[in-house]
């Protein structure tokens, strides 16, 4: 079993990374870029870094909330999930 500390420092990587190239994706494409409508909503109003930086505060904080609540495996499917679902779409959008 993978220690819950582990988990968690994997999760805070997979939501620095998907801000990271959300942020290049909205660079280059606009707003339209971010899937979803509340933050693209928020990107147009405040700017990409704020909105992005904002949204991932809060799902780092949800994720600690989480660890320290010991949901060690929705924190690892969680983390999963933004891996699959988020990072390897836009790495394989960007690469191309």
């Amino acid at each position: 079993m993978v220690p819950g500390r582990l988990i968690f420092a994997l999760f805070l990587v997979m939501q620095a990374a998907d801000g990271l190239i959300t942020y290049g994706a909205v660079s280059i494409y606009g707003s339209i870029a971010e899937g979803n409508p509340l933050l693209q909503a928020w990107i147009e109003l405040v700017d990409a870094g704020p909105a992005l930086l904002g949204a991932k505060l809060l799902a780092s904080g949800c994720g600690g909330i989480l660890y320290a609540a010991g949901f060690t495996r929705v924190l690892a499917a969680l983390t999963a999930f933004y891996f699959f679902g988020a990072l390897v779409p836009w790495l394989t959008l960007l690469w191309s």
